[in-house]
């Protein structure tokens, strides 16, 4: 009985911990145009890739939550609900679903003793996340300005595909390094 709880408060002070790792990161912000360069997609990553699904789910939820109520936890230090239905609001709604998909990612790939593969198939979740972010960002930087597609993939993809890329595998890669232990 003492270990099962003492095992709960490990993982929920493991998921507050990302869950504050996550505000850091969002607020790191480079702006360069529309849409800014955040390290928010690598705190997702990592809250999927050492978190189980549901606490990795909880974690960017009460990040969400934080950055509602009022504390400045969105890029450039911004808060409020109003910042979740602005220009760059669908990419933040895409957040839970990445969190989630990158940790089933890690779940499915446990069992796999090759290290590269493993690596590999963890990085395709992660792609398939970033796949969501990108189509509800950019269907929702579409109704917010009223641009075509073509705009938005221009303004909203093309310039983050290879540092988001870049952000997978560095959370790809500590999250296999410190998963064991963490």
């Amino acid at each position: 009985m003492k270990n099962q709880i003492s095992d709960r408060v490990r993982l929920l002070c493991r998921t507050a911990l990302l869950c504050a790792v996550l505000c850091v990161c969002a607020v790191i912000t480079f702006p360069i145009g529309a849409v800014p360069v955040t390290l928010g997609l690598f705190g997702v990553y990592l809250c999927g890739m050492l978190l189980p699904p549901r606490r990795a789910l909880a974690a960017v939820l009460c990040y969400l939550a934080l950055g509602c109520v009022g504390m400045p936890v969105f890029s450039s230090m911004q808060s409020g609900i109003g910042v979740l239905f602005s220009v760059t609001g669908g990419f933040l709604w895409s957040y839970p679903v990445m969190a989630w998909l990158a940790s089933v990612g890690v779940r499915v790939t446990g069992g796999i003793h090759r290290r590269p593969l493993r690596a590999v198939l963890r990085m395709l979740f992660c792609l398939l996340g970033l796949l969501c972010c990108y189509t509800l960002g950019c269907a929702w930087f579409m109704i917010s300005t009223g641009s075509s597609v073509r705009s938005a993939l221009t303004v909203c993809v093309v310039p983050f595909v290879l540092m988001d890329v870049v952000k997978i595998l560095l959370a790809v890669g500590i999250g296999e390094n410190f998963q064991r232990k963490f």
